[in-house]
């Protein structure tokens, strides 16, 4: 049940935060531009949102100390999945 809840919020946000941060688009642009990504790339993109579960359930099992090295990894490596998934879109 929680799923269905987070998806949409994640498919929403997943390409979004990082495309606000990189470029000059507008909120409705930026989660369209999340949302397309998503659709085109499901499965990798469903692996992430587990991996991201995963480990951020993992920091927050050690008494949140983990997230010490859970946040600014999670961080890289979504900037770098943004930067690959963007490139990828606009390249067709």
């Amino acid at each position: 049940a929680s799923a269905l809840l987070a998806a949409p919020v994640f498919a929403s946000s997943v390409v979004a935060i990082p495309l606000l941060l990189d470029r000059q688009v507008s909120v409705l642009a930026a989660v369209f531009t999340s949302w397309r990504v998503v659709m085109e790339h499901p499965l990798p993109l469903a692996l992430w949102a587990f991996i991201v579960m995963a480990l951020t359930a993992l920091g927050m099992a050690t008494l949140l100390i983990g997230l010490i090295v859970v946040v600014p990894l999670l961080a890289h490596a979504s900037w770098h999945a943004y930067r690959d998934c963007v490139l990828a879109t606009e390249g067709d």
